[in-house]
């Protein structure tokens, strides 16, 4: 007997509060610019196989690179107070001219240059 009162009541605060939610909520005309979805600059309306600036995935993977190297610089900090800290010293500038070797080659092949 409990159990179904416990399920009635659970059937009946749910019916009253999805009411509710229906009553109040505002409905509204949206317009047809409001209902399309928004990626990334791109309009909606034109053909999915048109060509697009490779700026964008420029950007794109530069923003990922740079990710990769705060998840790899930020547990460097901690450790240096529990390591040895020659190895540490090693290690850290190691993995920082690598990354400066490569900003540099991106710069000589003039990947940054936005205008062409």
């Amino acid at each position: 007997m409990i159990i179904f009162m416990t399920i009635l009541t659970s059937l009946t605060v749910t019916f009253i509060l999805m009411s509710m939610t229906t009553m109040i909520s505002k409905k509204s005309q949206k317009s047809r610019e409001k209902q399309i979805p928004f990626e990334c600059g791109f309009n909606f309306f034109n053909s999915a196989r048109m060509p697009f600036s490779m700026q964008f995935f420029l950007i794109a993977i530069i923003f990922i690179i740079f990710d990769v190297e705060i998840i790899l610089i930020i547990p460097l900090i901690p450790s240096i107070f529990k390591s040895n800290i020659i190895l540490w010293t090693k290690t850290s500038m190691m993995f920082l001219i690598i990354l400066l070797v490569g900003i540099l080659m991106e710069w000589k092949e003039k990947t940054f240059d936005w205008k062409k």
